[in-house]
């Protein structure tokens, strides 16, 4: 009997397509690089490691896109919050003199300067963007939100 009878093929296979490198799996399980290479290719398991670093590289890109998308909208959701709170101040406290419109008006410049890119709004001297249609899909909760709207 040979010494491939006391090898654990399935845990051979297994470490290779997860992604364990070639070295490791031969140290691990005592086998020589040509014993390894010529399971590699008999049992075509480099179709199956590539498929399996394929998956996984596409649900990493899918974690990534669904915590930057929570962000953004967590972010965004702030931003409207802050900007609708600052509004109701400033509507109730309505000035008197010359200098507190000047003031309030200041104050509302700005508050206007960040709410329209936070909130995908165009600038009052550019054209809508890009940016607008993204910004509003984050905030969609349904499957509309991921569809790609030609322009």
């Amino acid at each position: 009997m040979g010494k491939s009878l006391m090898i654990d093929w399935k845990a051979v296979e297994k470490d290779y397509v997860s992604g364990k490198s070639r070295t490791f799996i031969a140290s691990t399980y005592n086998l020589s690089y040509n014993t390894l290479d010529s399971r590699i290719r008999r049992f075509k398991w480099v179709a199956r490691r590539n498929a399996n670093a394929d998956k996984i590289a596409r649900i990493t890109d899918e974690a990534v896109i669904q915590d930057q998308a929570g962000r953004q909208a967590r972010y965004l959701s702030r931003i409207t919050n802050q900007v609708e709170h600052s509004l109701d101040v400033l509507e109730s406290s309505m000035p008197g003199t010359r200098k507190e419109v000047k003031e309030q008006v200041e104050v509302l410049e700005k508050l206007d300067k960040v709410a329209r890119p936070a909130l995908g709004l165009a600038s009052q001297n550019q054209g809508s963007n890009g940016k607008t249609v993204v910004n509003l899909a984050v905030l969609r909760s349904d499957n509309v939100a991921g569809q790609v709207i030609d322009q």
